[in-house]
């Protein structure tokens, strides 16, 4: 299922959803449910509106086939979520890095006037939480929030906290209704927004005291690049080659960008299309089998990635090969 749509607000994305699937919501007050299409998968979309710029929404889906969404997103737009089971992965169209969606991974990023091109998979069940903010509702409240604004996009990534899969648990469990629910869940939700805030702090401090890479690092790094040159069809998540390299996942991320020169993610992307291109050159595979064998499962997106590494559509990448043979530019 592939979903193309504009938002300039909260309501675009579930507006968008309704037109694209004929998918019927079901309201109860300010909590809505949203069932997928029957040939797309099993499931259900839970949205509740917490107050005005605020909400929380469940993904609790099996999917037949891969839900491909590309979001035009025209406003400030706060996102945390966190992911129990299933796999996905995203990006912004302001910046080359991609993230995962992977269990026991938490994402809080900002987005606006930007594209984000979203993936979900279809291998497992996907259970998934987001609560999303729209700014324009906070200004006044959250002014820490303005430093992560100067860009059209912010990402930042945590896995492994005990502390955050216990908010979730709690939220998920809510053992209230009506008015004291909605009190409860917004409680929480700023309590994982003040944990997140903070954590951007520290982060912060601990990138302007970087210490250098060690020996043992690098060697390390080196190791974690040849398992992802190995396995790079079905590469493992961060958190599990952090530790298959015997390094935390933080120096991970920052030693590879420093050593390497690109993101593990940017790494990953580079051996597919280099792949991509070779299969494409020597007519092992048309586009869309192509497409597949690298990764992709949306194939217009494999093609924007592949024109914006090489320069030139994939369904040219034989006609180029010969012009390069003959001397010809």
């Amino acid at each position: 299922m592939k979903l193309q749509l504009d938002t300039w607000d909260l309501d675009g994305v579930f507006k968008g959803f309704e037109k694209a699937t004929e998918a019927a919501s079901q309201p109860n007050g300010q909590d809505q449910t949203f069932s997928f299409p029957g040939e797309s998968g099993t499931g259900r979309l839970r949205r509740i509106q917490l107050r005005p710029g605020l909400e929380m929404n469940w993904f609790d889906t099996k999917l037949h086939e891969p839900l491909t969404m590309d979001v035009g997103i025209h406003y400030p737009h706060l996102e945390i979520s966190y992911t129990i089971s299933g796999k996905g992965c995203w990006e912004a169209s302001a910046k080359t890095q991609g993230f995962e969606l992977s269990p026991g991974v938490s994402t809080f990023m900002y987005i606006r006037d930007a594209e984000m091109h979203a993936e979900l998979f279809q291998k497992e069940p996907m259970l998934h939480m987001e609560l999303r903010f729209d700014m324009r509702h906070f200004d006044m409240i959250f002014p820490e929030v303005e430093r992560l604004t100067a860009d059209a996009t912010y990402c930042r990534q945590i896995s492994g906290s005990p502390y955050i899969p216990q908010i979730v648990e709690q939220m998920k469990n809510c053992p209230y209704s009506g008015t004291l629910q909605k009190l409860y869940l917004e409680g929480k939700a700023l309590e994982l927004l003040t944990f997140h805030l903070d954590g951007t702090d520290k982060e912060t401090m601990k990138r302007q005291t970087a210490s250098k890479l060690t020996l043992n690092d690098i060697q390390c790094l080196h190791e974690a690049k040849s398992i992802l040159s190995r396995t790079w069809k079905h590469p493992p998540t961060l958190l599990q080659l952090a530790r298959l390299a015997g390094l935390n996942d933080y120096k991970l991320k920052l030693g590879f960008k420093e050593l390497f020169g690109t993101t593990v993610f940017g790494y990953v992307r580079e051996l597919r299309m280099n792949e991509a291109r070779t299969l494409l050159e020597q007519g092992i595979a048309n586009v869309s089998e192509t497409a597949i064998t690298v990764g992709y499962h949306n194939v217009s997106h494999f093609a924007s990635l592949f024109r914006k590494t090489f320069g030139y559509n994939p369904s040219e990448a034989a006609k180029v090969r010969l012009r390069k043979q003959h001397g010809e530019t």
